[in-house]
């Protein structure tokens, strides 16, 4: 099984206005915070405030670092095509897609109902990187999957699949 293409989709960089946008929610929710706690007098009630507060802080920490390191990497060999999900240093087979039971695959961003599962591999809008839909059946039902990658791997990914 010899690889023919290989494809690392890595999510792009926070833009300019995007961490503006975070540095005002910081300071808003810090702001807000600090004026809750001084109009509260009993320590408890203050106590459990902050906790509610560093769990909020925490959990959208953690989201947004999973959005920000998520990666996709995409082995095609001769008789099938492998998505591997990584985030920061876990990495997971996501799909597992045999090239000879695949039906279709289509440019764009809209895709038709399927009777099986439908699943997103993509980012953000990168340049260069077009979205594209792979139709294949699995265990006799039709499923798709959603794919993010170069019109070079696309290319291969045309010349393996046999339809």
């Amino acid at each position: 099984m010899a690889v023919k293409a290989r494809e690392t989709l890595e999510s792009k960089q926070l833009s300019l206005p995007a961490m503006i946008v975070v540095l005002i929610l910081v300071v808003g929710y810090t702001v807000g915070y600090n004026q809750l706690i001084t109009f509260v007098t009993d320590e408890k009630l203050k106590m459990i405030i902050g906790m509610i507060s560093l769990a909020i802080m925490m959990i959208a920490f953690i989201i947004s670092l999973r959005y920000i390191t998520t990666s996709f990497e995409m082995t095609l060999t001769h008789n099938r095509l492998m998505i591997e999900r990584k985030i920061f240093f876990w990495k997971k087979i996501v799909a597992e897609i045999d090239l000879e039971t695949v039906t279709a695959i289509e440019a764009g961003e809209k895709s038709h109902k399927v009777d099986g599962h439908m699943r997103n591999f993509t980012l953000t809008n990168i340049a260069g990187k077009k979205k594209y839909v792979i139709y294949f059946s699995e265990k006799g039902k039709n499923c798709s999957v959603k794919v993010q990658c170069s019109g070079n791997f696309y290319t291969l990914l045309k010349k393996q699949v046999k339809i």
